[in-house]
């Protein structure tokens, strides 16, 4: 973890990086919970924009295309309050990146090629951009490096619950976790 930042600077936003897989909306679900904020998820977006499942939008429009929207989608979030979860191919627009960190902390749920490969048996039908090829090994290989270059912490999420790193971030993020319990 790089930084803990103090109570009064707590963010307006959270922004959850990582890949497809790492419990970005499952955790950030969880803290959208626990803050009462509200929770963004980026590919869902557009989802309900095209009316139809990302695999099909991303097979529809061909990948540049669907890069280039999926861009304009990160770039025309303006959100106050939220957990947003942007997609894994976000770490391929630097402008989009710039303008997450601008709305808030980007936390990187970190977790090793080995996890993915057991939680992501089959992500054929998941609406993944291959820009680096294929295989799951090759686009880890090339997105890590993005991820680790954009994270302003980074939440290792290998081997724990969604609970145990939704906990670990708001700590990290300076909440308690006793802060909400009387809630």
């Amino acid at each position: 973890m790089k930084k803990i930042i103090k109570p009064k600077e707590f963010p307006e936003n959270i922004v959850l990086i990582g890949m497809f897989g790492s419990g970005k909306s499952t955790v950030g679900k969880m803290i959208a919970e626990k803050l009462r904020y509200t929770f963004v998820d980026v590919d869902h977006l557009i989802e309900r924009k095209f009316k139809k499942p990302l695999q099909r939008v991303l097979d529809d429009l061909g990948m540049k295309k669907f890069m280039k929207m999926e861009d304009e989608t990160i770039l025309a979030l303006r959100n106050w309050h939220c957990v947003i979860s942007p997609g894994g191919s976000a770490v391929y627009y630097p402008k989009g990146m710039r303008l997450l960190k601008t709305l808030g902390p980007r936390v990187f749920l970190k977790v090793s090629l080995p996890e993915l490969k057991k939680r992501l048996p089959d992500w054929s039908n998941r609406g993944v951009v291959c820009r680096g090829g294929n295989s799951l090994s090759s686009l880890y290989k090339e997105r890590a490096p993005l991820f680790k270059r954009y994270a302003d912490i980074t939440v290792e999420s290998g081997g724990k619950s969604a609970e145990r790193i939704a906990r670990e971030i708001l700590r990290v993020l300076g909440r308690e976790e006793k802060q909400f319990q009387k809630r």
